[in-house]
Formats: structure tokens, C-alpha cells, sequence
């Protein structure tokens, strides 16, 4: 049972696909941050030949200095939530699966109990009419004694009187 319940949550799952996006995206990375970072260097040399006036190329390099510098957390934590994510959609998965399985186990074994006791409950159900039957017989022949009764003291007070 646990297998296919494994199988089934883990069927999308495709570890190739997996490892390659893993190696692709610092690939990518580490390519966009060096590319920013010639791009920096380039705008510094630039700077540094006057081709550029010194406080834009300042704030040019600057800038494309820390944004290389950047690029590298920023690719990380996405990277981390996609993964992050990814794994709550399994586990959210194999929660569902689990409770699935739990679920249709609970009523095997309540079918299981009760088809068990259902001669018990049977015999019980047949014995309580049985002794309902008895109880009204009980109070019919009751009420037979008490009429039988209240109708010999009414002939004794009657012949009394006489």
C-alpha cells in the first residue's frame, strides 16, 4: 500500500529534469554575473580613458558592479524557493495520499467489526422483541387482574347494601 501511495506521489517527479535544472541555474548565474561584471569593467576602462565623463562612468560601474554582486543571492533564493516549493507540493501530496489510504483502511476494519458482531446484534435485537412481546402480554394480563379485581369489590359493596 505505502508503495503505491509512494509511487504515486513521486510519479511526476523526474530526477533527470530535476538535476538538470540544479546545474543550469548557477550556470546561468555565474554566466549573467560575469557578463555584468565585464560589462564593468568595460564602463571603468571607458571611465578611465575619458570616453565616459568620470561621474556617470563612477555610477555606471558602481552600479554594475553591485548588481554582479547581487545577481548571485537573488539566483540562489529563487532557486531555494522553487525547491522549497516544489517539496511542499510533494509532501502536501503524500499528506492527501496518506489520509486517503487512512481513511479507506478506518472503514475496512468498522466493516470488518461490524459484519463481526452482527449475529451478537441480531440475536440481540431478536431477544429485546422477545422481551417486549412478554412485557405487553405482562401488562394486558395486569390490567385482566385489575379489572377482575375492581369488578369483585363493586359486586361485594353491591350485595352488601342488599
Amino acid at each position: 500500500m505505502m508503495t503505491c501511495i509512494q509511487q504515486d506521489v513521486l510519479s511526476n517527479y523526474d530526477p533527470m529534469t530535476e538535476e538538470q535544472n540544479m546545474k543550469t541555474s548557477p550556470k546561468q548565474t555565474i554566466v549573467a554575473s560575469g557578463c555584468i561584471h565585464v560589462g564593468a569593467l568595460t564602463s571603468g576602462v571607458c571611465t578611465a580613458l575619458e570616453v565616459l565623463d568620470l561621474t556617470m562612468g563612477c555610477i555606471s560601474t558602481s552600479m554594475l558592479v553591485y548588481l554582479g554582486i547581487a545577481i548571485t543571492p537573488y539566483q540562489n533564493k529563487q532557486t531555494a524557493s522553487k525547491v522549497e516549493s516544489a517539496w511542499e507540493e510533494c509532501s502536501q501530496a503524500l499528506v492527501e495520499s496518506m489520509d486517503a489510504m487512512h481513511r479507506k483502511e478506518m472503514a475496512r476494519i468498522q466493516r470488518r467489526i461490524m459484519d463481526g458482531v452482527a449475529p451478537y446484534t441480531r440475536h440481540v435485537k431478536t431477544e429485546k422483541e422477545r422481551v417486549e412481546g412478554l412485557m405487553r402480554l405482562c401488562d394486558d394480563c395486569q390490567l385482566v387482574v385489575h379489572s377482575t379485581l375492581y369488578a369483585l369489590c363493586q359486586d361485594r359493596r353491591i350485595g352488601m347494601n342488599y
